[in-house]
């Protein structure tokens, strides 16, 4: 009952990895001290529970698409003379040495118990290691593909949780219990493919939108970095010499690169290498996709036969690319039915010249990504409240049953943000290069249920 020791072999197989690598093998194991069964403790009465433990273990993942070891073909039939052949062209490079991607986790932990475990404290700090990650490389063009699936890379977790369990009040008609908990994670990328010191990611979400590298991942930096231009507004009259009814830019004030005739009310950004000149070298950090820190609170209460819960969740740190701005305040031509859209009805006008939404334009600099649609998404939510009654034992046994019980529970209740979305809580795209993308996502419902409970 004091010391405790456990340990494991893992042996995984996937069909998606070629002859030779479809095996992986995780070993792991942990231990424990349970320091209050020890003599010594047995005279400290207020503490009531008292356990050291540590853990170490390693995991596999192999979710990736089917058949990228494998060299792929499409067909195309073309006319020949008077037939019609078909002809098989490469569509993707086989990586016959894709592996199992492996992550490498040290654990310490401490658990404490007061006053006969009306106080429960948990503590656990931890380093987490991904090796051989399973991610898209660039691949040079002269090889006739633009990229191939690799093992690359390093990226390291630290993190700690904590967790807090109170009886708050207990009688025998009332009881109310509190349980806290906090993460704090800190990822940082250790190392790239092939000597890289940065990997760009476009966040595929628009055809007009796709070409352009919108995350970046560094080594020393977190995963899931946003990447772009820094939106200084629009361009106001007083950056321009008026010349009759045409407008030049003042000496020193920069323009878009493939902007040809900057206009008062076209989008402003940073230039940030200073040479007068807005391009790709002026791109930088703009958002962080991952959170500092992510918790819950919940409070639990029961009177009698009345049961109520309350559970709040939050999340703080954590940026948004709220893709739906770039969309919806654009001004190209499939978008023109959105002038009802609040922010883009507010757009640069003459009359309006002050806003720092771009007037409508078709203006290359208008769909670029950049920190005017990078939002916080911290946010603070009311995520499930449930209410019950359980039948006093003596009329649910003349039921011939052995407990019954009712309930309401209602989820997503209140939010409390600055996001100007739909909903906080969003990442269209699973992928740890793009965290933190909202584009047409569907927000998470508002829902109400009842409900009956019975035990026979």
């Amino acid at each position: 009952d004091r010391y405790l020791l456990t340990a494991s072999l893992r042996a995984d197989g996937s069909s998606r990895y070629s002859k030779g690598n479809k095996w992986g093998y995780f070993p792991s194991f942990s231990a424990a001290w349970r320091v209050s069964e020890e003599k010594f403790m047995k005279n400290i009465t207020p503490v009531s529970n008292l356990k050291l433990r540590l853990g170490w273990g390693t995991v596999g993942n192999d979710r990736i698409t089917n058949y990228l070891s494998m060299d792929l073909y499409t067909s195309s039939k073309y006319g020949l003379g008077q037939q019609m052949v078909t002809v098989l062209n490469p569509k993707q490079l086989a990586n016959k040495d894709l592996k199992w991607e492996t992550t490498e986790q040290w654990n310490a932990g401490l658990d404490l118990g007061f006053f006969d475990e009306r106080i429960g404290i948990t503590m656990d700090i931890y380093r987490k290691t991904t090796r051989d990650l399973l991610l898209d490389a660039s691949l040079p063009y002269s090889s006739g593909y633009y990229s191939a699936t690799k093992n690359i890379g390093k990226v390291r977790n630290d993190g700690l949780e904590l967790s807090l369990n109170t009886v708050n009040f207990q009688t025998r008609a009332f009881k109310w219990t509190t349980n806290f908990n906090i993460s704090f994670n800190k990822n940082e990328v250790r190392a790239l493919s092939e000597n890289q010191t940065a990997l760009l990611t476009a966040a595929q979400f628009d055809q007009n939108y796709n070409g352009q590298s919108s995350y970046i991942a560094k080594i020393g930096l977190p995963m899931g970095l946003m990447y772009g231009y820094v939106y200084e507004g629009t361009y106001k009259y007083d950056d321009f010499n008026k010349s009759g009814n045409s407008y030049s830019l003042k000496p020193g004030v920069a323009h878009y690169s493939t902007e040809t005739n900057t206009q008062p009310g076209m989008p402003k950004y940073a230039d940030l290498n200073g040479d007068g000149v807005v391009d790709s070298n002026d791109r930088t950090i703009i958002g962080r996709g991952l959170p500092i820190h992510t918790g819950g609170f919940t409070n639990n209460f029961e009177y009698k036969g009345i049961d109520l819960s309350i559970f709040f969740q939050w999340s703080y740190g954590n940026d948004i690319m709220n893709a739906n701005r770039l969309f919806f305040e654009s001004s190209n031509n499939r978008s023109r039915e959105l002038n009802q859209f609040a922010s883009y009805a507010n757009r640069w006008t003459a009359d309006n010249p002050t806003s720092d939404i771009p007037a409508a334009t078709n203006s290359s600099s208008n769909r670029v990504i950049s920190s005017r649609i990078i939002e916080d998404g911290s946010y603070l939510r009311l995520k499930n409240v449930t209410i019950g009654y359980t039948f006093p034992s003596k009329l649910v046994k003349k039921w011939k049953i052995d407990k019954a019980r009712v309930y309401v529970a209602a989820q997503n209740l209140w939010t409390c943000t600055g996001y100007s979305g739909y909903d906080p809580e969003v990442s269209v795209r699973n992928s740890a290069l793009t965290p933190g993308l909202d584009y047409s996502s569907y927000p998470r419902a508002y829902s109400v249920s009842f409900g009956v409970s019975l035990g026979f």
